[in-house]
């Protein structure tokens, strides 16, 4: 797949979160195709583990007593929460959406 600086502003990046990516990449190394990569697995990763703790919180709420299901239900809320924050999540997401869109 090969990341332009055009294509992704046709797909919905804003300039100024593409210059955040740039100036990123100029800091730590690497591509902008492995940092759009990076940043499209960071979001794949919260909606896997999002979805996990649905289906773990179903079936807290089908086998398990009330106060253990409040306490997980807050715990993994936490968890996913603390995840979110720890990445740009609009940009993340527009990367996953334009790595899928654009998948060959």
């Amino acid at each position: 797949m090969k990341v332009s600086e055009t294509a992704l502003l046709e797909s919905g990046f804003r300039h100024d979160e593409l210059q955040k990516i740039k100036n990123n990449v100029v800091n730590y190394g690497g591509t902008l195709e492995e940092a759009i990569n990076d940043l499209a697995r960071r979001f794949n990763a919260l909606l896997w583990v999002t979805g996990v703790c649905i289906v773990i919180f179903l079936l807290l709420v089908a086998f398990s007593s009330p106060s253990r299901i409040m306490a997980d239900g807050l715990a993994m809320i936490l968890g996913i929460i603390i995840m979110s924050f720890s990445q740009p999540l609009v940009v993340s997401y527009k990367s996953w959406r334009y790595r899928k869109k654009n998948r060959h």
